[in-house]
């Protein structure tokens, strides 16, 4: 029982520190939308989408590996030369991108075809990178250590500091878009000293390339899948940048940014059932746990869907520039994509208990196949609906592999049903329904989701006055 509430309440410190950074980024949004242009916005946006993607190819998944040979480690001291080790070759490994990217970025960004200036822009996000990864296995560490509190708190504090200079450089300074990244490099340098200094005495520096050798057999495998997964999400912007202009990628991020609200939501329920999951694998009762489970996740996740979806028209009136309100377009079609990738989760999940992880990698490839096969193809044709469109077709077919290859005897038709409600209603909600006053078409759609949730209710056969406890039940 102590275990269990122990894992409760870690596991909502954990979630706080992914959620709550991710809330003050959001809060900077309708600033940002009424201070930079269309432009500005989708230069930082391709800068930040990068930057994710380089944290992900510049540890190789040398992270999983510490992980998973922490424990195996024979005393405190070998754990101590696993870390340092480790940094020490994720350190020079990122430094040698860093003085790559200096000798070749330009030109490779020019034969991409980036209407992004390398210089400083392109630049900054490689620098934010390389003094972000300090903080990536002294995460690792403290997770390890079941001492979430600190780690928690430095990842908020963290996210806060860049909310506050990113305020200031644009709105006192008027840096714009060079203002953002500005504020993302600089708190990511002091932090990176931060996380140096609450590892001290965890770590021995060394560079063993025996061990590295070894710890790159393991991570190196795992690479593509974890690549592709930010391939599919990621691709097009970048062959927005291409085909298109700045401006029309300003546009589609911040419809990106508000269809991933719903990421917020799915990740804190996902952190809530996914020890449950791992727990029950194999009883006799899994499938009728994993059925109520899947439901009550639906359930909350269409719920975000149809709220974020309907709303989105009035939200961009209220929150944004007049430049960016044509955004609500294509926020209904990219959520699709977030809810797949959702669901994906939950599957993933289940085949990850079976032991057959490199599925996973595979069916993130055969997504990133899609995404960028089908964008260079539609987006010169169909421009930024094909993005919207193609992001969420891709990880749909991600999420459809994923369920039968889980083979799961479960029922599937009240979730498809649901899904057929909210795509109908959210269909006529955004794209038919014409209210000009914004009050009376606040209050009228309100109305609308109500009565949808309500259906929602009956059809997954859910009380919403208990879903909380069905994502969490008998967790202890």
């Amino acid at each position: 029982m102590k275990d269990g509430k122990n894992l409760i309440k870690n596991t909502t410190i954990y979630a706080l520190g992914d959620i709550v950074p991710r809330i003050l980024g959001f809060i900077s949004f309708p600033i940002l939308t009424r201070y930079l242009s269309p432009a500005d916005y989708g230069i930082v946006n391709y800068v930040s989408t990068l930057t994710t993607f380089l944290l992900a190819f510049g540890f190789l998944c040398i992270n999983t590996y510490y992980l998973v040979f922490y424990y195996r480690c024979k005393d405190s001291i070998e754990q101590k030369k696993l870390l340092g080790n480790l940094s020490s070759f994720v350190i020079l490994f990122n430094f040698f991108l860093v003085v790559l990217s200096l000798l070749f970025g330009k030109s490779l960004f020019s034969l991409l075809g980036s209407k992004i200036s390398f210089f400083p822009y392109i630049l900054i996000g490689v620098l934010t990178n390389f003094f972000s990864i300090f903080g990536v296995l002294p995460s690792a560490l403290y997770r390890l250590l079941e001492k979430p509190l600190l780690l928690t708190l430095l990842t908020i504090s963290k996210g806060l500091l860049i909310l506050i200079l990113t305020l200031v450089l644009v709105i006192y300074y008027d840096y714009s878009a060079i203002g953002v990244l500005y504020a993302n490099l600089l708190v990511n340098f002091i932090y990176a000293f931060i996380f140096i200094y609450i590892s001290r005495n965890y770590i021995i520096w060394n560079l063993d390339f025996n061990k590295i050798k070894e710890a790159l057999y393991f991570s190196l495998p795992l690479l593509p899948g974890s690549l592709a997964y930010y391939i599919t999400t990621i691709s097009d912007r970048v062959l927005i940048d291409r085909f298109l202009s700045l401006a029309d990628l300003g546009i589609f991020s911040t419809a990106v940014t508000l269809a991933l609200i719903l990421n917020i939501f799915s990740y804190g329920a996902y952190k809530a059932f996914e020890p449950y999951l791992f727990k029950n694998w194999g009883s006799h009762g899994f499938l009728k746990i994993f059925e109520s489970i899947r439901n009550a996740f639906i359930y909350v996740l269409l719920i975000g869907v149809l709220c974020l979806s309907v709303f989105s028209k009035e939200f961009f009136q209220i929150m944004s520039g007049a430049k960016f309100r044509e955004a609500y377009l294509y926020v209904p079609l990219i959520i699709i994509g977030v809810y797949s990738s959702s669901i994906s989760m939950l599957y993933g999940t289940v085949i990850t208990a079976k032991g057959k992880t490199k599925i996973n990698s595979l069916v993130s490839i055969v997504g990133a196949t899609i995404s960028i096969s089908l964008n260079i193809t539609l987006l010169p044709i169909l421009g930024l609906l094909s993005a919207a469109i193609v992001s969420s077709l891709a990880l749909t077919v991600e999420l459809c592999i994923l369920m039968w290859y889980s083979k799961l005897e479960v029922n599937h038709k009240k979730p498809l049903f649901s899904v057929i409600i909210v795509g109908l209603s959210t269909c006529f909600l955004v794209y038919f329904l014409r209210i000009d006053h914004i009050l009376i078409s606040i209050i009228v759609k309100f109305f609308s989701i109500i009565v949808v949730i309500i259906a929602l209710s009956k059809v997954l056969g859910i009380n919403p006055f208990k879903i909380v406890d069905k994502l969490t039940e008998k967790t202890i």
